[in-house]
């Protein structure tokens, strides 16, 4: 029995298989209602939680990674025989049988909502947040891809919304919320650099050797021939047809735009943050 409410409220559907809710696309098949993601805001919590919070497809699992890495590493105990999905929930995915209810503290909470969406605790109580923040390029063709092997997505024309707004919007939340930001291209030059400022932030000291450990297990290699890792259990199933993990590369996009599209995205990015304060930041991932 689902936690939210089947019932079909008027939705503002923009596809077939989408509805459009304060900003933020949602697929109609999950059967998450407007009123079901307003009640997420009551979502309790507690103050040692840590949100992974990432717009699709710009390195959520492989954050998942990181921090059960760090967790299990730091908090003797934390580690339990099941996978990262498991271990780290998605809040948008939330069921009777709740899959936060027996977690171990501290709980690691993942999610794409838009700040306005988030639990009122999250600001509140100034719970730690990790952002990772990918070249959009890369992740519209990593979107792509997922869409076609994800069987809630029928057509993948639309995708949860603007990543333009998302990032926009969680830069600006720096002043209310406690988050640090990761690039996604930055993991990928120097990881265990990325692996000690997350630590940093998150106030768990490691010993070197843990860190290497850390690292070494949260490689693109590694993460591809883990089970706890690599979602290999849900491809081929009523969840995806093909594997989840394809590359965990940065400029795959160059294999896939034309010219003109990426001359059209380059035009659509500076319309869209041009009076961004961080636009040379950002500007540089789509190298």
């Amino acid at each position: 029995m689902s936690f939210f409410s089947a019932n079909m409220d008027s939705l503002d559907m923009i596809t077939s298989d989408l509805f459009r809710y304060k900003g933020m696309n949602f697929p109609v098949k999950e059967k998450l209602r407007p009123k079901d993601i307003d009640a997420l805001k009551d979502f309790e919590i507690h103050p040692t939680d840590v949100f992974i919070i990432t717009f699709p497809k710009s390195g959520t699992v492989w954050m998942q990674q990181i921090l059960s890495q760090i967790m299990e590493a730091s908090h003797p105990g934390w580690a339990e025989d099941v996978t990262n999905r498991a271990q780290i929930p998605y809040l948008e995915g939330r069921t009777v049988d709740d899959p936060f209810r027996d977690r171990k503290e501290p709980r690691v909470v993942r999610t794409h909502l838009f700040p306005e969406l988030l639990p009122h605790g999250v600001k509140e109580k100034q719970i730690k947040v990790v952002y990772v923040l990918r070249n959009p390029k890369d992740v519209l063709v990593s979107l792509y891809h997922f869409a076609h092997s994800w069987v809630l997505m029928d057509s993948p024309t639309k995708f949860v919304g603007s990543w333009f707004a998302h990032v926009k919007q969680y830069v600006a939340a720096q002043e209310q919320l406690k988050i640090h930001i990761v690039r996604y291209e930055d993991m990928l030059k120097d990881l265990r650099r990325e692996v000690v400022k997350i630590c940093a932030f998150l106030g768990e000291e490691l010993t070197d050797e843990a860190i290497d450990r850390v690292v070494e297990a949260s490689t693109f290699k590694s993460m591809k021939i883990n089970p706890k890792a690599n979602y290999k259990d849900l491809v081929e199933t009523t969840v995806y047809t093909t594997a989840t993990m394809r590359k965990g590369v940065a400029g795959d996009w160059k294999n896939h735009l034309t010219v003109s599209q990426n001359e059209y995205f380059e035009k659509v990015f500076i319309e869209e943050m041009s009076e961004f304060p961080l636009i040379s930041d950002i500007e540089s991932l789509l190298q």
